[in-house]
């Protein structure tokens, strides 16, 4: 039976509350999980995006899209953009296992919500000689918004035949999400918001009954708003 690791970890743009550049790459190197769900990564229009770094130094293969401009008002508070090209923000994912397939998944749109199309990225990914699909998602902050963009994303899922994983900022408690998502399970318990004095969990990994949870970890403050979570699966 094949084992492999799953993390989220929302980047909050690559700043801190005070719009000062934290340790991206040594963070997400730390976390060290085969795939890894990356919401709020940004890619300046005046320099190389830190994604793209941390796919050249791990091997890893990339896949991102785009949600908002960094003109953007809704970017964090104190961020410098620069006078140069527009960048943008959206959600990564990174595989360092084979990626067999991907795709985009188009969500509803949550009344008023600053992001007008949002989108989750679902890789088929090798694990152990057979296909796991996982999927990426920044699911909206709007209060219950982010409800029907899982359940979109979860009807996609149910189409495929392999196993499958959910990963990502769900801006969501874990109950009203249970009752959503009604053919899946938690995967990692631990409250990962604020990152400086979490009350909440609203990042997540929710899996099906066809894996087992071999460890979890929530992360530490390392300068986002949000802490990450990770969790070694085993196909069944």
């Amino acid at each position: 039976m094949a084992e492999f690791s799953v993390a989220s970890f929302n980047l909050h743009w690559g700043v801190d509350m005070r719009g000062h550049a934290f340790d991206v790459l040594g963070a997400v190197q730390t976390i060290d999980a085969d795939v890894v769900v990356l919401p709020e990564s940004w890619r300046p229009g005046d320099r190389p995006a830190v994604i793209d770094e941390l796919a050249s130094v791990t091997g890893a293969t990339l896949h991102d899209v785009a949600f908002i401009s960094d003109r953007n008002p809704a970017k964090p508070r104190r961020l410098q953009v620069g006078g140069g090209p527009a960048g943008t923000c959206g959600l990564a994912v990174l595989s360092r296992l084979p990626v067999l397939g991907a795709t985009t998944v188009p969500l509803p749109t949550a009344p008023g919500d600053v992001i007008e199309q949002r989108q989750a990225i679902i890789l088929e990914v090798e694990v152990g000689g057979s296909a796991v699909a996982i999927a990426g998602i920044h699911a909206s902050h709007r209060l219950w918004g982010s409800l029907p963009q899982l359940r979109t994303l979860d009807r996609a899922l149910a189409r495929r035949s392999v196993p499958s994983v959910i990963a990502g900022d769900f801006n969501m408690w874990g109950p009203p999400i249970a009752a959503t998502l009604r053919n899946r399970r938690r995967a990692v318990r631990g409250r990962t918001w604020p990152a400086w004095r979490p009350h909440s969990q609203i990042d997540h990994i929710w899996i099906e009954d066809r894996f087992d949870v071999i460890d979890t970890a929530i992360g530490p403050n390392v300068g986002s708003d949000h802490r990450s979570v990770r969790a070694t699966l085993q196909v069944r």
